[in-house]
């Protein structure tokens, strides 16, 4: 698996951000590229803690009932349900997202797999820094070839 702590990982999602434009079109779904940007800093907020999931125990659920499978794949499928957390209705301004989201590519990989004071996941829970990882990159390439990059 792929880790966004492999500095040739790192390099490769950041040129694949900056492959996009504004004009950017899915291949599936209906996301802009700009709140594809925004939908996917929102993992890296929530490894952070910076935004504090609603938890509750029917998504709890279904990430019990999915964790295992999901962290053995290599890619996700399309189309998944998601929560609240990352849906985002507002484009923002294209450059400004992916300016951020860069940085938060770059911050996770700076903060190192021993990081421990990292967020919840609104399925998953509490994650230590490896699963997050694991997650954030899954998810990351998963809107990437969204988009075809």
């Amino acid at each position: 698996m792929k880790s966004l702590f492999d500095r040739s990982v790192n390099l490769e999602l950041i040129n694949r951000i900056d492959s996009l434009s504004a004009d950017s079109k899915p291949l599936w779904g209906s996301m802009t590229s700009s709140q594809m940007l925004m939908h996917c800093t929102v993992s890296f907020k929530l490894a952070f803690g910076e935004m504090i999931p609603e938890l509750n125990e029917s998504y709890l659920n279904i990430g019990r009932l999915v964790r295992d499978r999901l962290f053995d794949t290599d890619v996700f499928n399309k189309n998944l349900a998601t929560t609240k957390e990352f849906l985002v209705e507002d484009n923002g301004k294209f450059d400004d997202n992916k300016i951020l989201l860069t940085a938060y590519v770059k911050r996770f990989a700076g903060a190192g797999p021993e990081y421990s004071d990292c967020g919840k996941h609104p399925y998953f829970g509490q994650l230590n820094m490896q699963e997050w990882d694991s997650l954030i990159y899954k998810h990351l390439n998963h809107h990437l070839l969204q988009f075809g990059v």
